[in-house]
């Protein structure tokens, strides 16, 4: 199973980028908190900013919370009741 991206390596290629988590969360009204922590655990709305500013697939920076197609995985699916 191959690993997810590290905080570290998130935060360097936002830097080659010219961005920095920071000016991700203030574009998008969040505490820069949450998209540090989206970096770890699964978030997907941090893994969609993060993976817009670097123009990387998210299945490709997390391959244990998204399948190939870009679908959150590990979800419990139950059925709702009638």
């Amino acid at each position: 199973m191959a690993s997810n991206w590290t905080k570290q390596a998130i935060i360097f290629a936002l830097r080659e980028r010219g961005t920095t988590a920071a000016q991700l969360a203030e574009n998008a009204g969040i505490s820069r908190f949450t998209v540090y922590g989206g970096m770890e655990r699964p978030s997907p709305k941090v893994h969609a900013l993060i993976s817009e500013a670097l123009g990387v697939p998210r299945q490709a920076i997390w391959p244990q919370f998204y399948d190939e197609a870009g679908n959150r995985t590990g979800l419990i699916r139950a059925k709702r009741a009638a």
